[in-house]
């Protein structure tokens, strides 16, 4: 066959080169040896396929720890927003203080 690596035969061959004995960590070399979008994808495609639990609670990760993320980002933009706020007044309370001049 060519050496081209969108061919879904040579990915498989060469992940099964290079898995190990024990439970298949990453299939190295296998994304570095795709060289275009559509290579790279069909070589996630393929490890997806063959650790599909593994990959499931990876995503399943990912979307909880956007979760977080988001909620850290709303709950830092409220604070920020508070002590703006406490600022503003106690500056409008500082205005208030000063004693007017007469003319």
């Amino acid at each position: 066959m060519s050496d081209n690596n969108n061919n879904p035969e040579d990915f498989k061959k060469k992940l099964d080169a290079l898995k190990p004995k024990k439970k298949i960590d990453v299939a190295e070399g296998l994304l570095d040896n795709a060289k275009s979008y559509e290579g790279k994808l069909l070589a996630v495609q393929i490890i997806a396929e063959k650790e599909l639990k593994r990959t499931v609670l990876l995503i399943k990760g990912m979307i909880t720890q956007s979760r977080e993320d988001a909620i850290h980002k709303e709950a830092e933009k409220e604070r920020i927003k508070k002590l703006a706020d406490k600022k503003i007044e106690a500056e409008k309370q500082a205005k208030k203080s000063l004693p007017k001049k007469k003319k």
